[in-house]
């Protein structure tokens, strides 16, 4: 058991006192369930059901899930944001005079953000579900271009260069 699932059943049994342990499977549904959510998004969405149950019964998994739903963090595809952040990355250094890298520095870096930074982030689990897009607006979102030199001198020295 996770500790978001032990939260969620040490919750529902004080509101429900004839909630029994969930079977093996129906443990490992909720805790894939709640593995996005942090506990008061769990919390929220448990009073949420609360308010509005006419049962009188414990959420089953299939029920609880659209309790969580307006808790889920959206990454959105791309929308607003350049075509290639590696060509307007280049182009703002060369703007501000400081462009001392090659374009295939530009797309290495880029690609160890959406590769490397995006997944430490997200999670391992989250990130498969991404797509390049989404990879995308989650390092705009979080702020990983910001150190962009930073990036580019790791790439660079990977390759042996400089």
């Amino acid at each position: 058991m996770s500790k978001k699932s032990d939260y969620l059943f040490l919750s529902i049994k004080q509101v429900y006192p004839a909630f029994a342990k969930p079977a093996a499977l129906d443990m490992e549904i909720w805790e894939e369930m709640l593995e996005p959510f942090d506990q008061d998004d769990i919390k929220s969405a448990l009073k949420d059901y609360r308010r509005t149950d006419v049962t009188g019964q414990a959420p089953r998994p299939g029920t609880f899930r659209t309790y969580l739903k307006p808790y889920e963090k959206v990454f959105r595809e791309v929308d607003e944001l350049p075509w290639s952040p590696e060509s307007y990355l280049m182009e703002e250094d060369i703007k501000a005079g400081r462009c001392k890298y090659f374009f295939p520095d530009y797309a290495s870096g880029v690609q160890y953000i959406l590769d490397v930074r995006v997944k430490e982030i997200v999670g391992e689990k989250m990130y498969r579900k991404f797509t390049p897009g989404m990879k995308y607006r989650a390092a705009v979102d979080y702020g990983l271009f910001a150190d962009f030199d930073e990036v580019l001198e790791i790439v660079t020295k990977s390759k042996g260069r400089f």
